[in-house]
């Protein structure tokens, strides 16, 4: 007791330093602030519901204990008009927030704000404070310090019967949970260079904030024929838990011996500080002929060279969006989009700088990606004839690059002349796909589904 009396009265005198005291809190609040999964919260999306908002920072103590109560507190009332806002003032900001919030567990959302804020626009003097604000916007309690969950609801109970909204879709909060799989997405490719060496990257989407990495993390990536025989294991260490995209360069020549194998066997796992596994990925193959290009995930059956999946002719179903009412007819809705590529249209007849083609319109989600290494949008041909047979003379897809300077927006159009299309057999068909790829080596961060073009491009070439 007098430990826990202690640390508080340590956050209380932190604070004070902070925050000078303020003689009256406002009774009303509203803000709009990053989020911590990215975008912006705002207050007034949770009008008509009660808000509990608690103002916390990753350093002090009676905070850590008190969220996980709120949290709790917000799940077991959410079907009676309650949510709950965390309001960070963690001078960290997210590489603090993000790994203290997974370690927790929270399940709430979570605003990034500073002390400057909070003292001045919610006259907080002290940390933990949490207000109760009713369906109306004011706040109509205060709590400095630790506050039990009873005291929560007899704050709440008042103002549950004006409580009518829905919970906003601001509240719903896609987090790992204990237990949830670490490893989101995984998949390879090949023909790659690094340092002069050939060989395979593998990518993985994986979810490691709330673990340490002070005392070391890794990825390990055991490789080992399918038929058996030797295991190769290889390191790359985490030095940042808040990325959960990783990339391993695989050298042909770091592969072990195949012996009668067609294909290797692979799995990730990530090792923490005592060299033990906290979790592993699902087996993926990597193909035999190493360097020799492609794309494959963990979920194709075999691992060939390149095999694109069959993909139906766009235009029959609308991919999450719809297409406006005043959408040109020339417009087809493509159904493709997967992961940050959100949805994707293509209207052909186009012209620009006097060359005729088709645009793309390419919606994707590229706000956390920096541009000063190069990020780039990349349009992928695939001819096929008429029975679906790759007319590739290189094994690979062609490809259209189209630097990105920006990521402030969403939209992106991307304009393919139509001299830039593979030619075509009478019959032939244009499969494509989009990628988003980063960095000097071109690394794929994203990438669609595969489509049929409706029509191949008016001014295409025809082998007769």
């Amino acid at each position: 007791m007098a430990k826990a009396l202690s640390a508080f009265v340590i956050c209380l005198a932190l604070l004070a330093v902070i925050l000078p005291a303020q003689a009256a809190p406002p009774t009303t609040l509203n803000f709009n602030l990053p989020a911590l999964e990215g975008g912006r919260l705002s207050l007034e999306q949770f009008r008509g519901r009660v808000v509990i908002v608690d103002f916390f920072a990753t350093w002090c103590g009676p905070c850590k204990r008190a969220l996980p109560k709120l949290d709790r507190f917000a799940q077991e009332y959410a079907d009676r008009g309650v949510s709950a806002i965390a309001f960070s003032v963690d001078k960290g900001g997210i590489k603090a927030v993000k790994p203290f919030v997974a370690r927790l567990g929270l399940r709430m959302p979570v605003v990034l704000g500073d002390v400057e804020w909070a003292q001045a626009n919610a006259g907080v003097r002290v940390l933990p404070t949490t207000l109760v604000i009713d369906p109306a916007g004011r706040v109509v309690k205060r709590f400095e310090g630790p506050v039990s969950e009873m005291h929560l609801a007899n704050a709440a109970y008042p103002y549950l019967a004006k409580a009518k909204s829905p919970e906003p879709k601001a509240a719903k909060v896609k987090r790992r949970r204990p237990g949830d799989p670490r490893f989101v997405d995984l998949w390879v490719t090949d023909g790659e260079q690094f340092q002069g060496a050939r060989g395979i990257y593998v990518h993985t989407v994986a979810q490691v904030a709330d673990l340490n990495a002070v005392r070391g993390l890794w990825l390990a990536l055991d490789i080992s024929p399918e038929n058996g025989g030797q295991t190769k294991t290889l390191y790359m260490r985490i030095d940042d838990v808040n990325k959960e995209y990783f990339m391993m360069f695989v050298r042909c020549d770091q592969l072990p011996p195949l012996g009668t194998s067609s294909a290797y066997v692979a799995r990730l796992s990530v090792i923490d500080e005592h060299y033990k596994a906290v979790d592993s990925s699902a087996s993926f193959p990597i193909a035999a002929n190493c360097g020799a290009g492609g794309y494959y995930a963990r979920n194709a059956p075999h691992a060939p060279r390149f095999a694109p999946p069959s993909a139906p002719a766009p235009g029959a179903a609308p991919n999450q969006a719809s297409p406006p009412a005043q959408q040109d007819d020339r417009t087809v809705w493509v159904n493709a989009a997967r992961g940050r590529i959100k949805s994707l249209a293509l209207t052909e007849g186009e012209v620009y700088e006097d060359h005729p083609g088709m645009m793309l319109k390419v919606k994707a989600g590229l706000g956390d990606l920096p541009t000063d290494q190069g990020l780039w949008m990349t349009v992928n041909l695939w001819p096929e004839d008429a029975k679906g047979r790759a007319l590739s003379p290189t094994g690979d897809a062609d490809r259209l690059y189209h630097r990105v300077e920006s990521t402030s927006l969403d939209d992106y159009l991307l304009f393919v002349r139509c001299d830039q299309m593979p030619e075509l057999p009478q019959g032939g068909r244009m499969r494509m796909w989009i990628t988003v790829l980063i960095g000097p080596q071109k690394n794929v961060v994203a990438r669609s589904e595969e489509f049929l073009l409706p029509r191949p491009c008016r001014a295409a070439f025809l082998r007769h």
